[in-house]
């Protein structure tokens, strides 16, 4: 098939050179860029922005690599397949990065631990995550262990922060907020959920706040009675 097609290629190269004074180059200049994939978050028009600059380049000059730095060069762009269509397209595979959670309130961290920043945030039921400048592996590596230790609960977790000094602490989406310090973190989880399966599932909207920094308990605040 390679074969058939830099055959066919050059056969274009001798026609074109015979019919016209334009430089091959020229003759096969890409006036198409065409978009292949599943897309749930990428938009089609914005890929076409984004590829662009490989419009008017020649099939025969441009490099598959230098072609796919461009594409990986989209945001939600995790891997892609790149073709050339003679004469005159560039076929483009998209496969695009999954969401599994939000770093702070622009940005998406995907399956693979890749920071996305897209144009627009898409509104999805997903975790949100916050800590400092460059910690979005260590605070995405805690949410996987925090994960597993509420596997076999109600309990969900709304955000995850870990504060600049190292501490940690859990909104769940039942709204209540954990404290969970600097040290044995999962730990002091576990202790809380024994406390919480024990005593207070059942009294969640008289709940302000939870300090699980104890060693042997946890401190519950309480709204107050009006």
């Amino acid at each position: 098939m390679r074969m058939a097609a830099l055959i066919g290629a050059v056969l274009l190269v001798l026609v074109a050179s015979f019919q016209s004074n334009d430089s091959p180059d020229t003759w096969f200049a890409i006036q198409k860029i065409e978009i292949k994939g599943d897309f749930k978050y990428a938009v089609e028009d914005d890929l076409q922005a984004d590829f662009s600059s490989l419009l008017g380049q020649s099939l025969l000059g441009v490099s598959l690599s230098d072609s796919l730095v461009v594409v990986l060069s989209s945001e939600w762009v995790a891997s892609a397949e790149i073709r050339k269509v003679w004469p005159n397209t560039l076929q483009v595979l998209v496969h695009e990065y999954t969401p599994l959670a939000y770093w702070g309130d622009r940005q998406l961290i995907s399956t693979s631990a890749v920071v996305i920043t897209p144009r627009e945030v898409p509104e999805l039921p997903l975790t949100k995550l916050y800590g400092p400048e460059d910690s979005s592996g260590v605070v995405l590596e805690q949410f996987g262990l925090v994960s597993q230790v509420l596997a076999f609960t109600s309990l969900r977790v709304a955000t995850l922060t870990l504060e600049p000094r190292g501490a940690w602490s859990i909104v769940f989406t039942n709204g209540v907020k954990v404290k969970l310090g600097r040290e044995e973190i999962l730990e002091r989880l576990q202790r809380f959920i024994a406390v919480y399966k024990s005593d207070l599932s059942g009294r969640i909207d008289q709940i302000t706040s939870v300090d699980a920094r104890y060693p042997h308990g946890v401190a519950v605040g309480w709204k107050k009675n009006k």
